[in-house]
C-alpha cells in the first residue's frame, strides 16, 4: 500500500529519506518544493562525487555518481541527444535559477537493474553545471569532484568546478587534449592517464605541473625530466640505468625534484641493474633497528590505483640524503621496480 511521505511526521519523514538510494533521493527532490525540502533536511552524507564522461550509442553521456569503497553508486545521468520526443518532454527545474526541457529514460545495467537517465537536446554543458550546483545543494556537498573521462566522449568538456582528480581512459590521447583537460579544470591535483599517449608532451605542458601523475602507457625518461610535482607513478617505463642515475643525482644535488614525495617506476620488459646504480651514488643501507623512528613498513597514499593506500616492506631499501638540506629518502630497487620514498621530516 502506498504511503504519503509528505504526511508523515517530520522526524519520521527524515528517517525514511535517509534510507533511500542516492538516485532515489535525487528523484524525490525534483517532485516538489516540499519533497526537495525533505531531502535537504535529511542531510544525506555523500563521501565522494564523481563525473563520468563517456559515450552511448554514438551520443555523449554524462553520469554523476558517488564512489564508496571503489563502488559506483549512481545519482543521475544525462544523455545528449539530437532531438527529444515531443510527447514526452517535460521541464526539469534545477533550483530556482535554471529550467531545461528533458525526457526521462531507463538505462539497463549489466546486473539487470534499471537506472533513470535524462535526455537533453539543448545546452547540455549548462545543464551539467546546473546539475552540479543542484546536487551540491540537496546533499550539502562542498568537497572536491573527480572526473573520469573516456575517449568515447566527443563533446565539449563541461565547466564543472572544484575538480581535483582526473582520470583519462580508453583509446588514445594527444598532448593538446591533455592541455585542454587540465586548463578546463585548473584546480586539478591528480592526473591518471590510462589511454595511450600519442605524441611528445611539451615540457611547459600543465601535465608536468600536476601534484600527482600516473601514466599506465609506455613512457620515456622525458616524463620525469620535466616533472615538477610531488608524486609520479609510471607503470610501463622505458628507462636505462643511466636515466635512473641521473634522476637520483639531480635529487641528491637539489638540482631538480625539490617537491618530490614519492616516485614509483615499473620498467617494461627489463630488469634493473641495481649494482650499477649503487656504484654511482652515495647511500646507506637502511636498518629499521638502528633507531626507534625507523619503520619496517611505509604506507603512502596514491590515488587512482587498486587501493587508496599502499604498504611497502622496506627490507633491502637504501637511504640517500640530499646535500643541500640533509633531507633523506628511501631508495628501493627490486627486479623491474624502482622506488623513492622521501621522508616527511
Amino acid at each position: 500500500m502506498p504511503i504519503n511521505l509528505l504526511k508523515l511526521p517530520l522526524l519520521v519523514r527524515v528517517q525514511v529519506v535517509k534510507e533511500l538510494e542516492y538516485q532515489e533521493a535525487f528523484l524525490l527532490s525534483l517532485c516538489s518544493r516540499r519533497s526537495n525540502y525533505s531531502v535537504k533536511i535529511a542531510r544525506i552524507k555523500v563521501p565522494k562525487l564523481v563525473f563520468r564522461l563517456g559515450g552511448c550509442f554514438g551520443y555523449d553521456e554524462s553520469e554523476i555518481g558517488v564512489v564508496v569503497n571503489k563502488e559506483w553508486l549512481p545519482v543521475t545521468s544525462l544523455l545528449h541527444v539530437r532531438r527529444l520526443a515531443l510527447k514526452e518532454i517535460f521541464t526539469l527545474k534545477l533550483g530556482l535559477e535554471y529550467e531545461a526541457d528533458t525526457n526521462f529514460d531507463l538505462k539497463e545495467q549489466k546486473n539487470g537493474t534499471f537506472l533513470h537517465r535524462m535526455e537533453c537536446a539543448n545546452e547540455p554543458m549548462a545543464i551539467l553545471k546546473a546539475l552540479q550546483r543542484y546536487i551540491n545543494s540537496i546533499f550539502h556537498y562542498s568537497d572536491n569532484y573527480q572526473v573520469l573521462l573516456s575517449m568515447d566522449y566527443k563533446g565539449s568538456l563541461p565547466s564543472i568546478t572544484n575538480v581535483k582528480e582526473i582520470e583519462i581512459k580508453q583509446g588514445t590521447v594527444d598532448p593538446q587534449l591533455l592541455t585542454n583537460v587540465l586548463t578546463t579544470y585548473p584546480d586539478h591535483q591528480s592526473l591518471a592517464v590510462r589511454s595511450r599517449i600519442v605524441g611528445e608532451i611539451p615540457k611547459e605542458s600543465p601535465f608536468f605541473q600536476a601534484e600527482t601523475i600516473i601514466v599506465a602507457c609506455q613512457s620515456g625518461p622525458d616524463y620525469f625530466h620535466n616533472f615538477n610535482g610531488r608524486n609520479i607513478w609510471l607503470q610501463r617505463a622505458t628507462f636505462t640505468e643511466q636515466d635512473l642515475i641521473q634522476f637520483l643525482q639531480k635529487w641528491i644535488s637539489n638540482e631538480a625534484y625539490h617537491n618530490l614525495e614519492t616516485c614509483i617506476f615499473f620498467l617494461e620488459a627489463r630488469i634493473i641493474n641495481g649494482d650499477l646504480i649503487r656504484q654511482a651514488i652515495e647511500f646507506e643501507e637502511y636498518d629499521p633497528n638502528e633507531r626507534e623512528t625507523s619503520p619496517t613498513y611505509c604506507v603512502i597514499d596514491i590515488p587512482y590505483h587498486e587501493a587508496d593506500s599502499h604498504k611497502f616492506a622496506l627490507e633491502g631499501f637504501m637511504e640517500i640524503k640530499r646535500i643541500a638540506d640533509g633531507k633523506r629518502a628511501l631508495l628501493g630497487i627490486n627486479y623491474n621496480r624502482f622506488y623513492i620514498l622521501v621522508h616527511n621530516n
